[in-house]
C-alpha cells in the first residue's frame, strides 16, 4: 500500500486503525456514528491554507511559508473567549465610568479594555477559521511533521502523560512527536518553544501592571487622606490597589502552571518511563 499516514477502516465496524505509510500499527480509534467526517491530519482548506483537521474542527495550527505553526490568536474554546471578552468590556466601562467621576484617568480602565479587545479579537479569529467548510480529499504528509501520531518505530510506541491536564504525547518508540492528545483532540506542538517563551512574556507583563497599579493605588490613598473631597480620590486609590492585586494573583497563578506549561509545549528531555 501507498497511502498516506492516516486513519483507515481496521475491518471492524465503528473501529479505525492506523496506517503509518508503511504498516497498519495497534493505534485504534472509534469511527463516528453518521455520516463519515475527515480522519484527524493536516489539510488543503477553500482558500488554498494547510490547516491541522482534529477530526471535528479546524484548530489554530496551519502551515506559512512552509513551516508549522499557530496563529496568534488560536484558543480552544471560542464560546468562553467572547463571555470574557464581553466581561472585560463592561468591566472596562464601569472603571472608566469612575474615571471620569474622579476626573482621573485609569490605567485599570485601559488596561481591561485592552483585555476585552484581545479576547474579543481571538474569539471572532476561532470562529472564523471553524466555519471554514470541512477539508474534502486525503491529508497532506509531509516529512516535516512527521513523525504523526501513530507511527511507530520501535517497541513501547503509544501515547504517554507528560502533564497533569491528562496531556499525553505520542513516542514512536524511539522519538517524541510534535503531537499531543487532550480533552480537545490530537494537537501538533510544532509552535511550542515560541508559544512557551510568549507565556513567559505575558507573565512579566501583567506582574509589572499589577505592580504600577498597586504603587498608583498608594499614592492616590494618600493623597485622598488630606485632599478634599477625600471621597473620590480615596474610591480611585481602592480601584487601582484591587486591580493590582487582582493582576498579582493572575500572573501568581500564571506563575504557578509554568512547569505545567513547559510539560505541554515542549518535548520532554528522556524517553517515557516504563509502566509496570
Amino acid at each position: 500500500m501507498s497511502a498516506a499516514p492516516g486513519w483507515y477502516d481496521a475491518g471492524t465496524p465503528g473501529r479505525l486503525r492506523w496506517w503509518d505509510g508503511t504498516q497498519w500499527t495497534e493505534h485504534e480509534s472509534v469511527a463516528q456514528s453518521g455520516p463519515a467526517t475527515p480522519v484527524p491530519g493536516w489539510y488543503q482548506t477553500r482558500n488554498g491554507s494547510v490547516r491541522w483537521w482534529d477530526g471535528h474542527f479546524w484548530t489554530g495550527m496551519r502551515f506559512r511559508k512552509g513551516v508549522p505553526g499557530t496563529d496568534w490568536a488560536a484558543i480552544e474554546q471560542p464560546s468562553l473567549a467572547w463571555g470574557l471578552g464581553v466581561f472585560f468590556l463592561f468591566l472596562a466601562a464601569a472603571q472608566f465610568g469612575l474615571g471620569a467621576l474622579t476626573r482621573s484617568f485609569s490605567i485599570n480602565g485601559l488596561t481591561t479594555f485592552l483585555l476585552a479587545v484581545l479576547w474579543l479579537a481571538m474569539a471572532a479569529q476561532t470562529t472564523a477559521v471553524r466555519r471554514t467548510p470541512s477539508p474534502t480529499g486525503e491529508p497532506l504528509v509531509a516529512d516535516l511533521v512527521r513523525p504523526l501520531p501513530g507511527e511507530q518505530e520501535a517497541p513501547g510506541s503509544g501515547w504517554y502523560p507528560v502533564a497533569r491536564n491528562d496531556t499525553h504525547r505520542w513516542w514512536t518508540g524511539q522519538r517524541w512527536a510534535q503531537y499531543t492528545s487532550n480533552r480537545f483532540g490530537i494537537r501538533p506542538s510544532f509552535h511550542g518553544r515560541q508559544a512557551y517563551r510568549r507565556y513567559l512574556v505575558v507573565i512579566a507583563v501583567i506582574g509589572a501592571i499589577a505592580l504600577i497599579s498597586a504603587i498608583l493605588g498608594l499614592v492616590f490613598l494618600s493623597l485622598g487622606s488630606s485632599a478634599e473631597p477625600r471621597g473620590l480620590s480615596t474610591v480611585l486609590g481602592i480601584s487601582l490597589l484591587a486591580g493590582g492585586v487582582l493582576f498579582l494573583i493572575l500572573s501568581s497563578v500564571l506563575l504557578a502552571m509554568r512547569k505545567n506549561q513547559r510539560n505541554v509545549l515542549l518535548l520532554p528531555p528522556a524517553p517515557p518511563q516504563p509502566t509496570y
